[in-house]
């Protein structure tokens, strides 16, 4: 019995090292960049900038931070370095070009950046971070679903619908922050569930204090999660007659996990902005700069212009937010055709009866989980650009998708006897992978829908805002794979390649889906971490 077991659990782990490098394969080939190491001078040419890896500003942003770290060893821009920021380029109070971004991608991202300048590819070896980081919430993933009903095979495919069937994959290509993230708040609830011990609410205190440094909105991400690991160290009982507050006083010492992130955030405010509780996305915006390398069309400028007024409004984190905007954020993330659901990643839907599912079985965990996504839903629906800029599809809800995901591979564990359910999947997956692939392998500068008549006007011709542009964008201006420029390009066109990663992809897929529809086994006990919260 003991070999038996021993048997299928190294048969789990070779297929878990099979699959892992064959995605981490598609993750690399699908990748944007150019071969070399780039100077800064390269940076600012349109090469590099709107024609190339670099297009968006919170690429350019986190990018040379990272470059300015590494190659400058300073914290401020140089000129050249801020031209090439612009226009969301910070500026402090002492007249010094800054960061607006949250420093936590920047810093996570040099060892990619090292290893890929000793391989001539520093680009690459950055935007590869972004890759790693969605392999491991892919597995992230297939671990939390075979703790709440699953098994290996569904979980896998609820990994590959997050990493390749969202918007997602757009943004395992670039360097932005939504995979590590995503992985920070995974590896948290994926901690609650599996351990409730001192040494894991220290790990889950010590990645509330670093989701903040990556990204700042995140706090409100890890607040559900927060209140159950606070819930291990303080908790009320009741009767009839008495009412108790209970403390594990030697836990109350896990609250020192957060305490290295705190300095690190600390440490980088106060070197970069002169104070150490200034964040940096409520600096003063430096849209351009003057010949001279003076800012100009800056909030610091405009304010410091003789007979001019200060905004009405002092710019802060919270100000990002107003209820007003719910109604239209709701509509733009859900049913809009530039980043709705619906248009960009149908099969995520799926999710929603799986949570049902979950709650089920186990309601705090699923009562976690959408604890999370409402969180994540409401706070981007309030957000002042709920478009998320030029982007490809719903970026801001990439959090929710991976929730969601864990919701499709309980689904199609708990129902795997069902073909009417796994043709339903299968057709959303295939659609929803066709389309989300397309970002990947172009562009994420996609317009929202309200900037393209303005657009159309200075272009003088038709703009397309939803993925029908980066399907133009394929045919006519080809791919931003860096294996494609480097490599492929040679032997196939870019809708070629773009065909043969979708079909890697879809059979895939299909084959763990035709695996879980024909096991046999009982449901797997997931073991959920059921003590008291």
């Amino acid at each position: 019995m003991m070999c038996m077991k021993y048997n299928i659990l190294k048969k789990e782990w070779v297929l878990l090292a099979i699959f892992g490098i064959s995605i981490m394969a598609v993750l690399f080939s699908s990748t944007r960049g150019f071969p070399g190491n780039p100077t800064v001078e390269d940076l600012n040419t349109i090469q590099w900038r709107a024609d190339g890896p670099l297009e968006l500003s919170p690429e350019r942003g986190r990018f040379a931070l990272m470059y300015s770290v590494v190659e400058d060893k300073s914290l401020q821009f140089s000129l050249p370095l801020a031209r090439f920021v612009t226009p969301d380029l910070g500026i402090n109070p002492k007249g010094e070009y800054v960061s607006l971004f949250a420093p936590g991608v920047s810093f996570l991202a040099i060892p990619g950046y090292v290893i890929g300048r000793y391989l001539g590819a520093s680009q690459v070896g950055a935007f590869a971070t972004s890759a790693l980081f969605a392999l491991m919430n892919l597995f992230l993933i297939y671990a939390i679903v075979k703790r709440l009903g699953g098994n290996a095979v569904t979980g896998l495919l609820g990994g590959m619908v997050f990493v390749f069937a969202t918007p997602a994959f757009a943004y395992a290509t670039t360097l932005y922050q939504h995979h590590i993230s995503t992985f920070i708040l995974l590896l948290s609830i994926y901690t609650l569930i599996r351990w409730n011990n001192f040494w894991s609410l220290a790990l889950i205190w010590f990645l509330f204090a670093l989701s903040v440094v990556v990204d700042n909105p995140n706090l409100f991400f890890m607040l559900p999660v927060s209140i159950v690991a606070l819930g291990r160290i303080v908790w009320i009982e009741s009767d009839v007659k008495n009412v108790a507050v209970r403390i594990r006083l030697l836990r109350i010492l896990t609250f020192f996990g957060m305490v290295l992130p705190i300095l690190f955030f600390l440490w980088f405010n106060q070197t970069s902005h002169g104070n150490p509780l200034k964040l940096s996305g409520t600096l003063p915006k430096v849209a351009a700069i003057d010949v001279n390398g003076n800012p100009t069309q800056s909030e610091l400028a405009q304010s410091l212009n003789l007979g001019e007024q200060k905004p009405e409004r002092e710019k802060t984190a919270v100000n990002f937010f107003r209820t007003r905007n719910l109604l239209s954020g709701f509509f733009i993330h859900f049913m809009s055709p530039d980043r709705g659901i619906i248009s960009f990643t149908p099969v995520i839907l799926l999710g929603i009866w799986g949570l049902v599912l979950v709650c089920r079985q186990y309601a705090k965990w699923g009562a976690l989980l959408i604890a999370i996504i409402l969180t994540n839903v409401l706070l981007y629906s309030m957000w002042g650009d709920p478009w998320g800029g030029w982007a490809f599809g719903s970026r801001y809800l990439i959090p929710a998708y991976a929730l969601l995901s864990i919701g499709i591979g309980v689904l199609l564990h708990q129902w795997r006897k069902s073909i009417l359910v796994s043709l339903v999947f299968f057709v959303l997956f295939f659609g929803s992978v066709a389309i989300n692939t397309l970002g990947a392998l172009t562009s994420n500068a996609n317009p929202p829908q309200v900037e393209v008549l303005g657009i159309e006007r200075l272009s003088g011709h038709e703009e397309k805002y939803t993925f029908m542009r980066n399907w133009q964008y394929l045919q006519t201006s080809g791919s931003k794979s860096f294996m494609y420029q480097a490599w492929a390009h040679r032997y196939v066109s870019p809708v070629e390649y773009y065909s043969i990663l979708v079909g890697i992809i879809v059979i895939a897929g299909e084959i763990l889906l035709l695996y879980a529809t024909k096991k046999s086994t009982s449901k797997i006990n997931p073991r959920a971490n059921d003590q008291k919260i």
